[in-house]
């Protein structure tokens, strides 16, 4: 939810109040702050899916379909007039790019859903991590979102997290593929 001082109504002609358009920084630092509320979903599908030894339980499954709910809520709710008349196209896009692609992601059958799930993480990872190369550290989506004290320290935690999680992931892929050159 966009912050009171950042969303605005507009009177148009016909007497309804419209929604301004979203500011570039407060799209980006809401965009991301998605991307990580979206990610310590899928590190908690992850978690629970490497305690399952040969078939995901029916809890695994439930909360997997859950998840896509959302996100299927999400990619309706970027359909509908008034987030047209908030969000420029080009945001609206990558933003319903995005949730397609983890809602194609996680829709796999429950004995491939780790896979579903890594790959669902390594998309969210693609949306935080362009920016933060070319731009500031992931570690400023703290600041960028404006969140209060008490909730900086966690979110500091966690983009660390994301990125810790991130380097590994990237120093284990060229390993495995020399793995298989040889």
């Amino acid at each position: 939810m966009l912050p009171a001082t950042a969303r605005q109504g507009l009177r148009a002609f016909d007497g309804h109040v419209r929604q301004a358009r979203v500011s570039r920084s407060v799209f980006r630092a809401a965009y991301k702050e998605l991307c990580a509320r979206i990610w310590v979903e899928l590190e908690l599908l992850a978690q629970a899916a490497r305690q399952v030894e040969s078939r995901p339980p029916q809890d695994l499954v439930m909360r997997t379909v859950l998840l896509r709910l959302e996100l299927v809520v999400l990619v309706d709710s970027c359909r509908t007039p008034q987030w047209r008349c908030m969000l420029p196209v080009e945001q609206r896009d990558r933003l319903c790019s995005m949730l397609t692609d983890l809602l194609a992601a996680l829709y796999v059958d429950p004995q491939d859903l780790r896979t579903g799930i890594a790959d669902a993480q390594d998309r969210v990872l693609d949306e935080l991590l362009p920016e933060s190369e070319s731009g500031p550290r992931l570690a400023d989506l703290a600041s960028a979102c404006e969140l209060g004290p008490s909730s900086n320290c966690a979110a500091h935690e966690l983009i660390s997290l994301i990125e810790a999680q991130a380097t590994d992931r990237a120093c284990a892929e060229p390993v495995a593929e020399s793995q298989f050159a040889g």
